[in-house]
């Protein structure tokens, strides 16, 4: 039997990728530029290997047809294809996040060193927008209905999509969108930056509701990294805290702070010359900010703060670009951000990215030769005798399909069991809210004008206002809880891959005695270092990618299907309970204080401060009557959350184990058609079969060449 060497994983992981060593200089296009075009034709002769392969294996089925049959490829070619394609489609994705009037469209253009998105005084971005490359500079619209997309020029989008921030403002405070029609904006430019795979994507300013939008979630999803925007003249408002605690924290996501108008810390001053002052101020605000962010630049318990945060002043840099594109910024902080965004593109994400590539092709390699270390020993046979040995192997073939049905029997134990607990968790902690409303409702909320709720013409503002304070503090405790509840799931899922561990041994003693009844001992021989049960394993962790977090080993980002389903519920639970909730503690407070107020004579900030402890009295025995109800009635909507999720794994890990029982069934079975109805070559047949193993091997060993 053919013995041939095949490269280990931990050959080529991490890659050697010391070309990407650059440091960047946006006054030298020799600089950053050249770090991601190398790392595209990189990419693009990882994929042409991939192709290669994957147009070998076409090639040996339809040949296969002809003479000892296919040998079931099928799933080979896709994920090599898959791989393929995404390494030749496959772009930096940057999402740039802030609130209004941080600087983010400044920041933007500053990069691609044109004024490509309105950054004026007074404007601000009104709808998310994505840049990328293009040959010709136009902008599409996208709608949320049937509309067709629309083109215009930049300066009819520049002035017909950007709003006045007071505008945008009360927009928000009315629960209301500037282009409600409107999904998003593709930005087309031919720029050096976006040719080489870079996509950034410009979103409005912070808000929970625009948060929860779906569009927003989905490139939030699938970036590679988010770039949020911060300005020294606010650091860290409540609303940025709320956001990056909510929507960002513990998602995996790798976030760079751009402390923007750092400039303006020096202006700010009486005395601009005063040195000791500067450095006092500037003291204070890292203080701030590193206090803030510091929970945010840790990765797998390292601290990357200086290579996460850092001081900018996007203005000038912008102005510097316009004047001269080849003047040194290096004043403004942009080419150290720059540097430090580069490096983690281009070498750690790069990295993840082939490395996943080149293990899909090894993983083919594998899976080839064994299907070929299989099919020659069984080329010489008489049909009889194959037919005998194919008949022997029907009980083994059944008990996989037991492992099959019990591995699935013991997922929906693990699925029954936890969706109940996760549903109880829910339950048990809203019921727990009444006992901290009044801290927690006043400590995450900014204050309400409570004597506007004794001024008959402010009472509906002070309504306004309750309702969306109430809503904010509801996502807070909401998202808290989902903290909860995804480490609950990730205790769970890793409760399943002890299962696997326990079904995969049961499995590789099964495909052994197949291997040894079909083949005796010259399979076993054939000293290739790929297992014939990491079939099973790779199907497994394959589809533990789409699970949320740590399921294989690697903290990763929260699994959108868990952020969508998750987010159903949270949405109708706010809607509900808030409507509710406004509509009893009005009338609770038209009893409790108005007639109290009007019949007194207090002083005004005496009866603000009654006004106020009242109100937050009443709001809690409100909510405290709500609780029970609602609690018991989301208890449901996240049961089916949680079985969704082990239901969505359950039924892709199942569909592809029972793939694989029956491609090693349909292998024999075509082998013995082909001998029924033809005569076999079996010296040719044997070189074919060699030389597909061989040269697919070889391109494993040249990927890992091109990658050391």
């Amino acid at each position: 039997m053919m013995e041939r060497s095949a490269p280990a994983i931990s050959d080529f992981s991490p890659f050697n990728l010391q070309f990407m060593s650059n440091p960047v200089n946006l006054s030298q296009p020799a600089g950053y530029l050249d770090d991601f075009d190398q790392v595209r034709r990189v990419r693009e002769q990882v994929a042409d290997h991939l192709e290669q392969i994957s147009q070998s294996l076409i090639q040996s089925e339809l040949e296969g047809a002809k003479a000892s049959g296919p040998l079931g490829f099928e799933r080979q070619v896709t994920l090599v294809k898959t791989a393929s394609d995404h390494l030749r489609q496959g772009v930096f994705r940057l999402v740039v996040l802030g609130d209004l009037k941080r600087g983010k469209s400044t920041l933007i253009n500053a990069i691609v060193g044109e004024r490509l998105l309105p950054s004026d005084v007074n404007p601000c971005t009104a709808i998310l927008s994505v840049l990328k490359y293009g040959p010709q500079k136009q902008v599409t619209i996208h709608f949320r209905d049937d509309t067709p997309p629309q083109q215009i020029d930049v300066a009819t989008f520049k002035w017909k999509y950007t709003i006045d921030p007071s505008e945008s403002k009360a927009l928000q405070e009315k629960d209301e969108q500037a282009f409600p029609n409107v999904s998003h904006a593709v930005i087309e430019y031919p720029l050096p930056l976006l040719a080489k795979g870079i996509e950034l994507v410009d979103t409005p300013g912070l808000n929970d509701t625009e948060a929860r939008n779906e569009l927003v979630l989905n490139y939030l999803n699938d970036c590679h990294a988010v770039l949020f925007v911060l300005n020294t003249t606010q650091p860290c408002t409540l609303d940025e805290r709320r956001y990056l605690r909510n929507f960002l924290q513990n998602r995996g996501l790798t976030i760079f702070f751009l402390l923007n108008a750092w400039d303006k810390v020096q202006t700010s001053l009486l005395d601009l010359d005063d040195k000791d002052a500067l450095a006092e101020a500037e003291a204070k605000l890292r203080q701030v900010f590193q206090t803030h962010l510091s929970p945010y630049c840790s990765v797998n318990g390292e601290d990357r703060y200086q290579q996460r945060v850092f001081e900018i002043s996007a203005l000038p840099a912008l102005r510097s670009q316009l004047h001269d594109p080849k003047a040194p910024l290096d004043d403004t902080g942009i080419p150290a951000f720059l540097d430090s965004l580069t490096q983690f593109l281009t070498r750690e994400r790069t990295n993840a990215e082939l490395n996943h590539a080149v293990h899909q092709a090894r993983s083919v390699s594998g899976h080839v030769h064994e299907a070929v270390a299989r099919r020659i020993p069984l080329l010489d046979e008489d049909i009889d005798n194959l037919k005998a040995k194919v008949a022997s192997v029907q009980t083994e073939f059944d008990q996989l399909a037991g492992v099959s049905t019990d591995f699935q029997a013991e997922i929906r134990k693990i699925r029954d069991r936890e969706a109940q607990a996760i549903a109880d968790s829910f339950q048990g902690y809203m019921l727990q809210l009444e006992k901290t409303f009044e801290t927690d409702f006043v400590a995450s909320q900014p204050d309400l004008e409570f004597l506007d709720f004794l001024n008959k013409q402010n009472r509906a503002k002070f309504h306004e206002s309750f309702k969306q304070a109430f809503e904010r503090y509801l996502t807070d405790q909401l998202a808290n809880w989902e903290i909860q509840a995804t480490q609950q799931l990730e205790t769970a899922f890793a409760q399943v891959q002890v299962v696997v561990d326990q079904y995969r041994a049961t499995y590789t003693q099964v495909v052994d005695v197949i291997n040894a009844k079909l083949l005796g001992q010259s399979y076993v021989a054939s000293g290739h270092s790929y297992n014939a049960t990491e079939t099973w394993t790779d199907t497994v962790f394959e589809v533990l990618d789409a699970i949320p977090n740590s399921l294989n080993g690697v903290v990763g980002r929260l699994s959108p299907f868990w952020r969508r389903v998750m987010q159903a519920v949270f949405t109708s639970l706010c809607v509900t309970l808030v409507v509710q909730m406004v509509g009893l503690v009005f009338s609770a407070m038209a009893l409790n204080v108005f007639l109290v107020i009007v019949a007194g004579a207090g002083l005004v900030a005496g009866q603000a401060e009654y006004v106020r402890q009242t109100f937050l009295a009443t709001t809690r025995q409100e909510f405290a009557k709500c609780l029970p109800q609602i609690a018991q009635e989301q208890w449901q909507a996240v049961y089916d959350a949680v079985e969704s999720c082990f239901n969505t794994y359950e039924t892709e890990i199942i569909q592809r184990l029972n793939d694989d029982i029956l491609a090693r069934q349909t292998e024999l079975t075509h082998l013995v058609t082909q001998k029924e109805t033809q005569d076999i070559q079996l010296e040719q047949e044997t070189e074919r079969l060699q030389h597909l193993d061989q040269g697919i091997a070889e391109q494993v060993n040249q990927l890992t060449a091109l990658l050391s």
